[in-house]
């Protein structure tokens, strides 16, 4: 969905937009609806502003819906996804549904709470693309900044905040092949208690 996502959504679009489109993709019905509780939102830290809402109905990706009650703050957000195709994308709505509260749990982890969201969306898309069986991995880094909406020299600061908050061990870049390659994150030890 990530890569979909990549393809689709206009390459100026912010990572808070990119990461609530990822949402809404994975979260949305058969005919395109989403509800995202409030509380979602907070943990995204996305709660407190609409740009990305703004964002993604100014690209004609999704329309919000009114609110059903009047309260003053609402217990959800709702939208119509405007983008049909993301409709069919793989895998079934099921397994979306697991891949969405994955995602979220990912950007929410307390080492990168802190970060920005060109940070947070970062080390998702890290994350999406490391496999468990090998040490280092590796993407190619035109694909990896076109999928997270950065450029060159964002890409350089970003990851070096995930290294510095141990979302990844290390990285590098192979001019040869043009790929970003990291290990994954050290482990940390813990003391057993005395």
């Amino acid at each position: 969905m990530l890569s979909y996502l990549a393809a689709t959504l206009p390459p100026d679009m912010s990572a808070e937009g990119r990461l609530l489109a990822l949402q809404c993709a994975l979260r949305s019905n058969t005919t395109g609806h989403v509800h995202l509780p409030a509380g979602l939102l907070r943990g995204m830290r996305l709660a407190r502003t609409l740009a990305p809402w703004d964002e993604l109905e100014d690209a004609r990706w999704l329309r919000r819906l009114p609110h059903p009650t009047k309260q003053t703050e609402p217990r959800t957000a709702a939208a119509q996804l405007l983008d049909a195709t993301v409709l069919t994308q793989e895998p079934a709505r099921h397994d979306r549904h697991r891949a969405a509260d994955w995602a979220l749990r990912a950007v929410s982890r307390p080492r990168l709470r802190a970060l920005p969201a060109a940070d947070r969306l970062t080390a998702l898309v890290l994350a999406t693309h490391h496999s468990p069986r090998a040490g280092r991995t590796s993407m190619e880094a035109d694909h990896l900044t076109r999928t997270c909406g950065l450029d060159r020299n964002t890409l350089t600061a970003t990851l070096d905040r995930l290294v510095a908050v141990n979302a990844i061990g290390a990285w590098t870049f192979e001019p040869v092949t043009e790929d970003v390659s990291w290990d994954p994150p050290h482990k940390t030890s813990s003391r057993s208690a005395k």
